[in-house]
């Protein structure tokens, strides 16, 4: 009877025992699984963390490629500007110096030529693009005539001194009044516009005999167009029957060559 007793209680020993030992196994593998589960939530904060300063830093890198591309589009824009400017600036600066150069030849045509200002031979204008040099009929021409006077050529020759180094063309144009040509001298003026071009004419000729370079030379005719005074009275015509000397800043192709040379 203490036999039997002693092995029951000896089983229940047991079977205490394996429920404490499983009991605790549970715990231990609840804590592990507990550890496990905490690990893998600070991971995924990490990551997405992670992730995170991946896409901010990628963000950056965007931002930083559109401002390298915005200074460099700006700073083709400035150097265009500047580009710009130099060009506009090279431009007024030859202005400048076309309009000082204007100015100067215009004062020593006046400067020595003040002879044939003061006697009324002549008058020399300023233009806004160039200097008009008149020359009344009654001091180059008799009436009718293409035949220079020798007090024309006199004064043309003082004038061709004058325009034998300026940078300029040099144009002759040839007017009258609009009275019909005689018929006596119809067959060899045929019109006033004939008598104004051989008249020009003669004028270039004479100018390139006085050493003006014959390339910067150009007659022109008018006839009784554009006139400057009222063909009605004596004196309106009187001053309709001129020859103008336009001195014209253009560079001709010969200086253009010097130039280059």
């Amino acid at each position: 009877m203490s036999t039997l007793t002693g092995n029951t209680t000896l089983r229940n020993t047991r079977r205490l025992t394996l429920r404490g030992g499983r009991h605790l196994l549970l715990t231990a593998l609840c804590g592990l699984t507990l550890a496990g589960c905490v690990s893998s939530g600070k991971y995924d904060a990490l990551l997405k963390e992670h992730e995170a300063l991946t896409k901010e830093q990628e963000a950056l890198r965007d931002t930083n490629t559109t401002l390298s591309q915005t200074i460099t589009e700006e700073k083709n824009v400035s150097k265009e500007k500047a580009e710009q400017s130099a060009r506009l600036q090279a431009e007024l600066d030859a202005i400048k110096a076309k309009a000082e150069e204007q100015k100067a030849t215009y004062a020593k045509l006046v400067k020595e030529l003040s002879g044939e200002l003061d006697t009324r031979k002549l008058t020399i204008e300023q233009m806004k693009n160039g200097i008009n040099v008149n020359l009344t009929e009654d001091i180059l021409f008799p009436s009718g005539s293409a035949t220079l006077r020798e007090s024309g050529r006199d004064v043309l020759a003082k004038v061709a001194e004058q325009l034998q180094s300026v940078p300029y063309q040099i144009i002759v144009s040839g007017f009258t009044d609009n009275v019909p040509i005689k018929a006596s001298l119809a067959a060899r003026f045929p019109s006033n516009w004939d008598l104004a071009a051989a008249r020009a004419t003669n004028v270039v000729r004479l100018l390139e005999e006085k050493k003006v370079p014959a390339i910067k030379l150009v007659a022109a005719s008018f006839g009784e167009n554009q006139p400057v005074a009222d063909n009605e009275t004596e004196a309106g015509r009187k001053q309709n029957r001129r020859i103008e000397i336009r001195l014209r800043p253009v560079v001709m192709e010969n200086e253009k060559e010097n130039e280059k040379e």
